[in-house]
């Protein structure tokens, strides 16, 4: 079982000024998740296809989804230890771990899709 408690973010995030509730619109379905809470977790209570087998530690590549273009900003760039396994996986442009991202109300109404080859075993 996956709890909220157990993500391990690559990076500090000042959520004090993040509403409640965040929106977001994953494969053109909306979602929400809470302020402070990595992003994997809304899209998991959603029933995105994300097996995150580490358990939202940043170590599998299960969660990696792929953010709009027009989002990238917001979400920052991947710490270093995600910049590393995403290299590793050949994840393309845009692409991130949902468990390294945390929801701040900079990302109310992010748009963003599940990756093909994260639904399955990690490579």
């Amino acid at each position: 079982m996956i709890r909220d408690c157990d993500a391990v973010l690559d990076h500090d995030v000042d959520t004090s000024e993040a509403p409640a509730m965040i929106g977001l619109h994953l494969d053109g379905a909306l979602v929400s998740g809470a302020r402070g809470e990595a992003l994997l977790f809304a899209l998991k209570r959603a029933g995105a296809p994300l097996p995150a087998i580490c358990g939202g530690k940043g170590a599998c590549g299960t969660c990696r989804i792929h953010v709009a273009a027009a989002w990238r900003a917001r979400t920052g760039e991947p710490g270093k230890r995600e910049a590393r396994l995403l290299h590793y996986l050949g994840a393309g442009e845009g692409d991130r771990l949902s468990c390294q991202i945390p929801l701040t109300a900079a990302l109310d109404g992010l748009e963003l899709q599940t990756c093909a080859d994260s639904k399955g075993d990690a490579q």
